[in-house]
């Protein structure tokens, strides 16, 4: 554990520089997030927004009411570059409770085995406003999450194609290759963007 930890701080560190090369841009936008300012990253998210919302209701039409009913969602774009055993990243997105919208950065931090930069879309779904009151204040923690939705079943309320992540949160991932059968989120902070969100 207390090697998973120093490993996830020294990635978080060192994705702070590589934020802009890491993150892959939707329609091959060549300025880098350093570049963009605060109206032009908003415009940049709710566009990519839109697109991956569509992606979801074309390969699951019975989503978008369901998403529509749910109290709250949000929806990230994400890219990173993995070397083997450690992989950095990052992205931005914003999530959206009663009209309201929120936006957000993302970082990762992740151990695996793997060469090669890709992006990946989420989007999240919350079905209680608990659930995403809790989101937005304390991001994501994969610990005891995978249980407690392991312990929930298949009982209860169900979004359609979307993985039960944990207790009324549910998440679709999807890669360059489309919607993934397992989402991978462990060792992901996301965080309210203080930049984005001033008026």
């Amino acid at each position: 554990m207390r090697l998973r930890s120093t490993i996830f701080a020294i990635t978080t560190m060192l994705a702070f520089p590589v934020l802009a090369d890491s993150a892959v841009k939707p329609g091959n936008m060549e300025s880098s997030v350093e570049q963009k300012t605060p109206t032009e990253r908003r415009a940049m998210i709710d566009h990519a927004t839109q697109e991956t919302l569509a992606q979801v209701y074309k390969q699951f039409p019975n989503a978008k009411s369901q998403i529509a009913k749910a109290s709250a969602y949000a929806v990230f774009r994400t890219g990173g570059f993995q070397a083997m055993f450690v992989g950095i990243g990052g992205g931005d997105g914003v999530a959206i409770a009663a009209g309201k919208r929120t936006y957000m950065d993302m970082l990762q931090g992740k151990l695996g085995i793997g060469l090669g930069a890709k992006e990946t879309r989420e989007v999240w779904v919350f079905t209680s406003n608990e659930a995403y009151n809790k989101f937005i204040s304390s991001g994501w923690s994969a610990s005891g999450e995978a249980g407690a939705a392991a312990k929930a079943g298949k009982a209860g309320v169900q979004i359609a194609g979307a993985k039960h992540l944990a207790k009324d949160v549910f998440v679709y991932q999807f890669t360059e290759n489309g919607l993934t059968a397992e989402a991978t989120v462990n060792g992901s902070k996301y965080m309210v963007s203080d930049e984005l969100n001033k008026k």
